[in-house]
């Protein structure tokens, strides 16, 4: 391939622009001609060095903030929720006090006396399934006893801030509760008169208790909107603690009345629970 050499004009102008670049250089070193243009270059880099900052670091570290504050204001919550909590069982368990260590049935508890009172744990909410509760027989809490020093609670009263919801029937780690409502549960109840004693029994449904009797043996006369108490009976639950009211009343044949009974407490009212031991 042929080689092309630059021609006259082409190595003129070349030869002028070495000259032009040498006088700027040569004014630059020796005066302060360039000297604003200069400025000019190291401002507008300033600046744009400052806006990038601005608009990443600067949002960068709002994002952050917002984030930390926002995980704080969520810590905060559930402290104090769990407070909160904390207070309506000591509330409860100050109101109930009565019924909760005392019992004046000198029959069942000879023994029992001011100095041997029960003993009272705070324990958490660990495993629930509302789907099961709302559907099913098996009525089932899995709670966790905060200060557990490894005793057995099996056969405690575990309540919240509503009232009792059951009994723990298995004692580990996460000890697990059965409800009231569940199937193979019964719940000691009387009238507040103490005329009347019934075994209420889970109805596997939410909030309802059963108690059968047959009229031709009791004869008291039960109505809808009746207050029913736990008896003391069994030993799990004090006596004299309001379970529910009546809901239904049910004549199934000449020997045999369901009572609907309708519990005030409710295991979904919150995490926090109390267990007693007595």
């Amino acid at each position: 391939m042929a080689r092309i050499s630059p021609t006259r004009g082409q190595k003129l102008a070349f030869l002028i622009y070495i000259l032009i670049g040498t006088c700027v250089l040569y004014l630059d070193i020796t005066s302060n001609s360039f000297q604003s243009v200069k400025n000019g270059f190291k401002s507008f880099k300033i600046s744009s060095s400052y806006l990038l900052n601005q608009i990443t670091v600067e949002q960068y570290k709002n994002l952050k903030n917002r984030s930390k504050s926002k995980k704080s204001l969520i810590e905060e919550n559930e402290a104090l929720k769990e407070a909160l909590d904390l207070s309506y069982l000591n509330n409860y368990l100050i109101t109930k006090e009565n019924n909760f260590y005392k019992d004046y049935d000198i029959i069942k508890y000879p023994s029992r006396s001011e100095n041997n009172r029960s003993e009272f744990k705070i324990a958490q909410l660990r495993s629930f399934d509302p789907n099961t509760y709302n559907c099913c027989d098996r009525h089932r809490i899995f709670i966790e006893i905060l200060s557990d020093d490894g005793e057995n609670f099996n056969e405690s009263m575990v309540f919240n801030s509503s009232g009792i919801i059951g009994q723990i029937i298995h004692s580990q780690k996460y000890s697990e509760v059965m409800l009231l409502t569940d199937i193979s549960h019964y719940t000691p109840l009387k009238s507040i008169t103490n005329d009347f004693f019934c075994n209420a029994r889970g109805s596997g449904r939410s909030e309802i208790v059963i108690c059968t009797y047959n009229p031709l043996v009791d004869s008291k006369k039960i109505t809808v909107g009746q207050i029913f108490y736990s008896s003391g009976l069994g030993g799990i639950y004090p006596r004299d603690i309001e379970i529910g009211e009546v809901n239904k009343v049910i004549q199934i044949d000449p020997t045999t009345v369901n009572l609907e009974i309708k519990l005030l407490a409710s295991p979904l009212e919150g995490d926090i629970f109390g267990v007693i031991r007595y």
